[in-house]
């Protein structure tokens, strides 16, 4: 486009254009004569300022929850917009019309990297999975809006456009009408609720979508082939079905092939990697040459590579910084660019004065597309139930636009032309949707609000008598099964107090798009998914177990892939669902086998710890496994356990988790309770009350039930000499369960808590953890259910 300023033109553009013929020798990106010397300098400067002006105007607009998008969108259009004539002459010093040839084509080969990541990270086999009621949205979503606003075209619009208008008019109805999966993803992941319960039905609706576009364009392409070469139209179609077959029986198994050839656990070699990445350039040429759009192979490519680990991680990983930190960047900003806010305002025909009629029934369009889209969108979710404000939030989602958009309207404008104000307006819609929306999401949506557990109590201390005992145990390594399966054999589940256990392995996602969840009760066969094996460890060994106590145990096993920000939601949701009283997590560190030193310290799964702590709907604890080794449960090797009791809430939830284990006759429980010096004998408080009734039986008899259990009180003065007692006595325990009370400083804990290092095991929990005081043994640290009503 061209934007006046004073008697000179300055030239903005975006070089996305894509040949509609198939023997032009017109190149992607046509150059004004030759290229200046210093075009290689000029096109890195661009580049650097691009990628600094995005990165500090995210960093500021983040804080206030504009998406990264939107950022992007803004640079575009203030390097864009004539605010003065110094703005616009310093605009095109930096930006000069010879050298936008080769940022522009630098930005397109970032958005056809972009499209292979997208289809790399797509999972089309959950397609036939989904729900019908997801279903039902995804065509909806779709079918209303295309409809309704066609029919307003058909019915108002012709009397004011020319044919040519009415082709550009209905190409808006056809961009506005759909709903990218790539789009959807960003927007939900950008909000952190990839895999919350709106996140999978917008998702899965979205693929339906998804699957509409690809269709839908397929056959607009294929119709255009066939109307405008006729000779060659058969070829071309024939060629492009060889293709897609190649695609499927060739390339997609030969994939799986690498697949197999790839150890478990070893990562895939870097040179299948890159003949893949050489194969996305081969396929953009392909697709190009039978008459195509380029960015068309490289996305069908990506659709047919294995998403997820080892490969589609493998692939993802190399190329993820690139497309979303640089390329992205180039590209949004350089389609943005296009966009001068001068021509947003011209809304009256330069010919006739009146007003712009193109520029009128695009707007109504817009406006008709979007109202009954969002209106759709709410409609059925409420059909089916759902909750009004969880409704009005997946019709913000499922109206989000994005970059497939932006790229949408920039080949539109490149093949067919579009004036600069109806381009400005289209640009400006989809702009301020990927703003808007967000916006309300964020202050509409809140995932958290089904864990809390202002009346239900899901804890230990509250678990009615002979009443079974439900815990959801995570596992994010085969190291955690040994000790989580000690933890609760301990526990020793009989038929008067069975135990249900749900065993979650969790999966970061990495090579994917969105989260998947799966109930290995609920498959029919085994998957040829390369987590296959881990998850085979984990069922074989929790159906041993479950088989060790018949009619007193039940398992079930599930996968979670989902990103490691996000992985709280998913054991959350499935403690709330499954009504847990207790959640087990894996401490973050993993010590060598003789226990002497650290092998692994994954800071990422420290904070999900504290996540799901702070949002969990039952009582949770973390384990901490020093020794790498499976106890035997025999008379000659009997398990010895010790609890350590200060008081409060958390101390007696450990106390009964404690009791628990009673009944098992190869157990031998040491309850320890520490009593300050200058409070001892003394009750003050209901808590010390409580703390008091619950220990009278194991302090006066000795006993619980008819189980023998050996009490000791220490009298401490401060917290140095409970440490210095506690290294005294636990060493010879193979496990040691103590409560966490955080942030709570005691007579018998004082001076501890400044030099705690874990938060999140408490002043104890820490103490045993962070150094050598508890020996080799395992470390048991339990919170209580947090409730809002609690003080």
């Amino acid at each position: 486009m061209t934007t006046e300023v004073g008697d000179e033109e300055f030239y903005i553009t975006s070089c996305t254009y894509l040949p509609p013929r198939v023997n032009s020798d017109t190149p992607w990106c046509t150059i004004n004569g030759m290229l200046p010397t210093n075009a290689l300098p000029m096109l890195e400067m661009q580049i650097c300022i691009i990628f600094l002006a995005t990165f500090l105007l995210h960093a500021i607009l983040g804080r206030l929850r504009f998406p990264r998008f939107a950022s992007m969108c803004i640079v575009g259009l203030i390097f864009a917009t004539s605010f003065t004539e110094e703005w616009a002459r310093k605009s095109r010093e930096l930006f000069f019309f010879d050298s936008q040839a080769s940022l522009g084509m630098l930005s397109v080969f970032g958005y056809m990297l972009f499209l292979f990541y997208t289809g790399v990270k797509t999972d089309v086999s959950v397609i036939p999975r989904t729900k019908s009621s997801a279903a039902t949205i995804g065509c909806a979503t779709i079918l209303a809006p295309f409809i309704c606003s066609m029919t307003v075209v058909n019915l108002y619009s012709t009397k004011y456009l020319d044919s040519d208008q009415i082709a550009k008019v209905r190409l808006i109805i056809g961009v506005f009408s759909v709903t990218p999966f790539p789009n959807i993803c960003t927007v939900l992941s950008d909000l952190k609720i990839l895999n919350s319960e709106l996140g999978r039905l917008s998702q899965s609706a979205a693929l339906v979508t998804e699957l509409f576009n690809v269709v839908f364009t397929s056959i607009l392409s294929i119709s255009k082939i066939l109307s405008s070469d006729p000779e060659k139209a058969w070829f071309r179609l024939i060629v492009l079905i060889l293709f897609l077959l190649m695609l499927i029986f060739v390339y997609r198994p030969a994939m799986f092939w690498i697949i197999k050839q790839t150890p478990e656990g070893s990562p895939v070699s870097d040179h299948y990697v890159y003949f893949i990445l050489i194969m996305v350039f081969v396929a953009s040429y392909i697709t190009h040459r039978i008459g195509f759009l380029a960015l068309f192979g490289p996305f069908a490519l990506g659709m047919a590579t294995p998403e997820g680990p080892p490969l589609g991680t493998a692939v993802i990983k190399k190329i993820d910084t690139f497309v979303n930190w640089m390329f992205m960047p180039l590209f949004v900003t350089t389609c943005v660019m296009r966009v001068n806010l001068r021509d947003f305002m011209k809304w009256r025909d330069e010919v006739t004065g009146g007003i712009d009629q193109f520029m009128l029934q695009a707007l109504i369009i817009i406006a008709v597309t979007s109202t009954v889209k969002f209106v759709v969108c709410m409609l059925l979710p409420l059909y089916h139930n759902v909750p009004l404000s969880d409704s009005v939030s997946l019709s913000l989602v499922m109206n989000c636009k994005g970059v497939v958009e932006l790229a949408g309207f920039s080949i539109i404008r490149d093949l067919m032309g579009m004036p600069d104000n109806v381009l400005a307006l289209v640009i400006m819609s989809i702009i301020l949707t990927a703003t808007v929306g967000p916006f309300l999401l964020a202050y509409l949506y809140d995932p958290m609000k089904k864990y809390a557990g202002n009346y239900t109590k899901r804890n230990i201390f509250d678990l009615k008598n002979n009443s079974e005992l439900r815990v959801l145990t995570c596992i994010h390594r085969p190291d955690n099964i040994p000790p989580t399966i000690n933890l609760l054999e301990a526990t020793f589940p009989t038929k008067d107090n069975p135990l249900c256990i749900y065993a979650l392995q969790l999966i970061e996602l990495i090579g994917r798009a969105a989260p998947v969840f799966i109930s290995h009760q609920l498959q029919s066969k085994k998957t040829h998914d390369s987590n296959a094996s881990m998850a085979d460890k984990l069922i074989d060994a929790f159906q041993n177990f479950e088989h060790e106590f018949k009619d007193a145990l039940v398992v079930n096993t599930f996968t979670s892939i989902s990103p490691t920000e996000l992985m709280y939601d998913d054991i959350c949701t499935l403690a709330l669902n499954k009504y847990t009283s207790l959640i087990v997590l894996p401490f973050h560190k993993k010590w060598s086998s003789d226990g002497n030193s650290i092998e692994i310290e994954d800071e990422s799964l420290r904070e999900l710890n504290f996540r799901v702590m702070r949002r969990a709907p039952c009582s949770v604890g973390i384990l901490i496994e020093r020794m790498q080794m499976t106890h035997i449960f025999s008379p000659e090797t009997p398990y010895t356990v010790c609890m350590l009791f200060i008081g409060g809430k958390d101390d007696r939830e450990a106390l009964y988790f404690a009791k628990r284990m009673t009944k098992n006759p190869h157990v031998r429980l040491t309850v320890v309770r520490f009593l300050a010096r200058n409070k001892y004998s003394e009750v003050t408080d209901l808590q010390e009350l409580l703390d008091t009734e619950i220990l009278n039986d194991i302090r006066i008899n000795g006993k619980v039930g008819e189980t023998n259990v050996n009490y000791i009180e220490k009298i401490v003065k401060d917290g140095p000499e409970t440490a210095l007692v506690i290294r005294k006595l636990v060493k010879e325990y193979d496990l040691i369960i103590v409560g966490r009370q955080a942030g709570i400083e005691t007579p018998q804990t004082s001076g501890l808590l400044q030099w705690s290092e874990y938060p999140e095991l408490g002043v104890l929990g820490d103490l045993l953890a962070s150094t050598d005081a508890a020996g080799k043994a395992t470390v048991f640290v339990m919170q209580q259910q947090r409730r809002d009503t609690d003080a």
